[in-house]
């Protein structure tokens, strides 16, 4: 079964009065010849496996699902960024959600495996089409289990390295049937080395997540230094979902030189799954710290619930707003894509404003995609622009 974006445009028979009645009928068939491709032809994009029009952490949690199956290769397969046609004969499985296994199959070659994970890796952020956002269940802190970021860390100094240890769950909220966790860890830029090797994630052995000999699991992260967001996956590695609570591992992240400031370390868009991809609420956690030339202090406090707007849309002018629904959030770096996933613009912002303008003036008519990032988020918007 193949899993089709829907086709949302509704078709009007209206009389055309004016020149700006006629612009929007047009903007309308440019969307639904836009969507006609991808509702009918059916392409995979090598690493976004959840067909949602992003590469990223939640298609690792797909690719655990689907390692070690089988089925038709893709016809001329390439592992370039580039839209390729599914077999003639689809695959035996789907998943849950009815997209089909050949997904999967992010190099074509009839196999989902290693390489197939590695592409992802290869391929991570880009972006293609019009972008659906990954859904998330947040849940609360005094209800449901915490991912939770905690720090014994008493003293560091610039250059100096915090240990942030992370958790999942506690004896009175323990974790069932656990298979794979994506997350976002977001943090100030400013603060990181620029090191490859300045945040890294060590899983904790012989736990209840990550036992011995096959009851194992392995780890996925994908850290950008620039935008301050490292996008994480844990994901059991012998096919067989476990149940527990308790340390996962921890966080190194190491300091820049000059560097004195209050700052934060947080984990949001979580995403916990079991072996049949449904969702269980969790909630985030954040670490907030000092750094100077003595201490470091920590404490954990609830994060409130996400919100962005992105006005108008579609937008006719050369001005298109970024808002923020949580006044405290404020926005950081905005990144603008083209529909085939090439960059436009980087914009860094001085971190003081939820709400900022963008000037899309200079670009022609199309469908566009931000990543924003603010001092707790990572946001995917797409945009179409009218002619």
């Amino acid at each position: 079964m193949y899993l089709l974006r829907t086709l949302t445009a509704p078709i009007f028979v209206i009389e055309i009065k004016t020149q700006r009645t006629l612009r929007y009928i047009i903007s309308i068939l440019v969307i639904i010849l836009w969507t006609l491709p991808s509702a009918f032809g059916q392409q995979v994009w090598p690493g976004d496996i959840n067909n949602n029009g992003i590469v990223n952490n939640v298609d690792v949690l797909y690719w655990a699902i689907a390692n070690d199956a089988k089925g038709d290769a893709r016809p001329n397969a390439s592992t370039d960024w580039v839209g390729q046609d599914l077999p003639t004969t689809v695959w035996a499985d789907t998943f849950p959600n009815g997209l089909n296994y050949a997904y999967a199959d992010c190099n074509g070659d009839g196999v989902v495996n290693e390489a197939d994970r590695n592409l992802i890796e290869r391929n991570f952020g880009l972006v293609h089409g019009d972008v659906i956002p990954d859904e998330f269940a947040t849940g609360e802190p005094t209800s449901d289990p915490t991912l939770l970021l905690s720090s014994d860390t008493t003293t560091v100094s610039p250059g100096g390295t915090l240990n942030a240890d992370l958790s999942l769950g506690t004896e009175s909220d323990s974790i069932s049937n656990f298979y794979g966790i994506a997350f976002t860890v977001v943090y100030d830029p400013e603060i990181l080395d620029q090191r490859a090797s300045a945040f890294t994630l060590d899983l904790l052995t012989d736990t209840w997540l990550n036992g011995r000999g096959n009851n194992k699991a392995e780890q996925f992260i994908v850290n950008d230094p620039e935008m301050g967001v490292a996008q994480v996956a844990i994901i059991r590695k012998n096919g067989e979902p476990v149940s527990g609570f308790g340390d996962i591992g921890s966080f190194k992240i190491v300091m820049e030189d000059i560097v004195f400031l209050n700052t934060t370390v947080s984990n949001t868009d979580i995403k916990l799954v079991n072996d049949e991809l449904a969702d269980m609420m969790v909630a985030p956690s954040e670490l907030k710290f000092s750094i100077d030339t003595v201490t470091v202090t920590s404490t954990r406090r609830q994060i409130r619930q996400k919100g962005l707007k992105v006005y108008p849309n579609p937008v006719a002018g050369n001005q298109i707003t970024l808002e923020m629904d949580n006044p405290d959030e404020v926005i950081r770096i905005v990144q603008m894509f083209d529909i085939n996933g090439r960059l436009l613009s980087n914009q860094k912002f001085g971190g003081l404003q939820h709400k900022e303008m963008i000037d899309v003036g200079a670009h022609p008519a199309g469908i566009y995609t931000f990543k924003i990032v603010t001092d707790k988020h990572l946001y995917v918007q797409s945009f179409y622009k009218q002619p």
